[in-house]
């Protein structure tokens, strides 16, 4: 009966504790940051969240999340919700635009009444950031970061981002915002049970866009 138990133990040795983690993160003026893209890095390896297609809504002439984050190979379906058409395609990101997008891509949406292809879907399997725009719509803007790690979360209009289910020791947080000029931010912490972090940013980003008046470029 002592194997049994010694491959018992082992395999116990295999299961890294979990921890919970809820990040607050604010801007230079200390007010909470909607919008931040957040991602750990674990230093021990454990169980990862299972990804899933994202949407990307086209809704009176925005995109909606305004800021998306993926894991390299995630599904992002293009979905146009507008009585119009659309023509997606992906920007250069940062200072001018001058970062080339980490996928380029045109996808041309009709309306989701006419009966014609309303969604459409990109695989994204090359880290780096996209700003998303639009053909026909130039002021429509939605920005997307592929991630290297399955860890990953925007925060909120209260500046927080939650993870669960984090396998407890060290880990690297890095932050990104489609307003920034220079690398991701980034931070080690020490996860175990219900953790808290907090991190500023170096600037105050600008809002995010508002939405056109009803029967604007309705064509």
């Amino acid at each position: 009966m002592k194997a049994p138990l010694l491959l018992l133990l082992a395999g116990l040795g295999l299961h890294a504790a979990a921890a919970d983690l809820q990040v607050q993160v604010r801007n230079a003026a200390g007010k909470p940051a909607p919008d931040v893209v957040v991602m750990l890095m674990p230093s021990v390896q454990g169980a990862a969240p299972t990804t899933s297609a994202v949407d990307i809504v086209q809704k009176d002439n925005r995109f909606e999340p305004y800021v998306t984050v993926v894991p390299v190979g995630t599904a992002v379906r293009f979905v146009n919700r507008d009585r119009y058409d659309h023509h997606v395609r992906s920007l250069g990101s940062g200072p001018m635009g001058a970062v080339p997008p980490a996928k380029s891509f045109e996808l041309r949406l009709g309306p989701v009444q006419s009966g014609a292809r309303a969604i459409d879907s990109v695989v994204f399997d090359t880290p780096g950031s996209v700003t998303l725009g639009c053909h026909i719509h130039g002021s429509m803007r939605g920005h997307l970061f592929v991630a290297t790690t399955p860890w990953v979360a925007v925060t909120d209009e209260q500046g927080r981002a939650r993870f669960a289910g984090l396998p407890d020791g060290s880990a690297e947080m890095r932050l990104w915002h489609p307003d920034q000029f220079t690398g991701q931010t980034t931070q080690t912490l020490n996860l175990s049970g219900q953790a808290q972090a907090s991190a500023q940013l170096s600037f105050n980003p600008s809002r995010r866009p508002a939405p056109r008046p009803k029967g604007e470029y309705e064509f």
